[in-house]
């Protein structure tokens, strides 16, 4: 094992505006409370070849860090975090595995293997009404939730009352190449959580406390970055058992794990690796940021 002391270069990798948002600033500032000597680079600026990355027209050496650190689920991440794992054998967060949760129909397959509630769901595979109704008809009929497989903050979600919405929703998708059958699922609508979910934060195996977020409108999402409302709330018995489940077995260093209330209990709806944690640090007053550093150099 590396000890903190002898920790030397950490790499983090970041996307698009992620430079300078809380959680980047705070995984830097902690890591270097640690000793660690950090660089941070953005993703964006990277050239990928299939053996090797570019940096400012730099070619970047995985061996010479001892840790790296993604924050953000960009293909480039991937990319980068496969050839670093081919390169060198440093410890990288997350892993190759782990990055599957950036799909949630990948999580849905997770969870159900384990046990865990989760609302019934399948991949849309056609954009033909007929086979469209079929579909929705398997998972309760409509109103359901349509979602492209990736995304955060509520984005490309949307609650379809009919075929004609579902179809609104799939042209105005932004990218062509999904807008179809490509990475899109359907989702049972559980109407009783309307506006309300759950989150809980878990570092390794400790779980450091939970949120509810509340909307503000009429919208069934309870997203803050929508414009929901966090308050900091007790962590139940089956949130307790649910996060501990799926931080063991998944073997995640972070996670914030969504939850919404059906009348059979509590039922996951995702698993964010990447979750943003300011408003819980601020909240609580936990050191959220040095929980994970601590736990990915032990």
């Amino acid at each position: 094992k590396i000890k903190f002391k002898d920790m030397k270069r950490m790499l983090i990798i970041v996307e698009n505006s992620e430079e300078e948002q809380y959680r980047t600033l705070r995984i830097l500032e902690e890591a270097e409370k640690m000793g660690c000597k950090v660089d941070l680079i953005n993703s964006s600026g990277m050239k990928f070849l299939t053996n090797k990355v570019f940096v400012k027209g730099k070619e970047l050496y995985f061996e010479e860090y001892d840790a790296i650190y993604s924050i953000g689920n960009s293909d480039r991440h991937h990319y980068f975090i496969m050839l670093a794992t081919i390169k060198t054998g440093v410890r990288i967060w997350p892993s190759n595995k782990h990055l599957l949760m950036n799909d949630k129909f990948f999580e849905g397959i997770f969870l159900d293997n384990l046990g865990i509630r989760t609302p019934k769901t399948i991949l849309l595979t056609s954009k033909e009404k007929v086979v469209v109704d079929k579909l929705v008809e398997e998972i309760g009929g409509y109103p359901c939730v349509a979602k492209k497989v990736t995304g955060s903050e509520g984005r490309y979600v949307c609650l379809v009352e009919s075929f004609d919405d579902l179809y609104k929703f799939l042209e105005k998708l932004p990218h062509p190449s999904i807008s179809g059958k490509k990475g899109i699922l359907l989702q049972e609508y559980i109407e009783e959580s309307k506006g309300t979910d759950f989150r809980t934060y878990c570092v390794g195996d400790e779980i450091l406390g939970a949120i509810q977020r509340t909307s503000q409108t009429d919208d069934f999402r309870a997203n803050v970055s929508l414009g929901g409302v966090a308050e900091k709330i007790e962590v139940t018995a089956e949130m307790e058992e649910f996060s501990r489940k799926i931080m063991k077995e998944g073997n995640f260093l972070f996670a914030g794990i969504d939850f919404i209330m059906s009348n059979s209990g509590l039922v996951a709806i995702e698993i964010n690796t990447s979750a943003d944690f300011k408003g819980f640090e601020k909240a609580t007053g936990i050191n959220v940021a040095e929980k994970i550093i601590k736990k990915f150099l032990e």
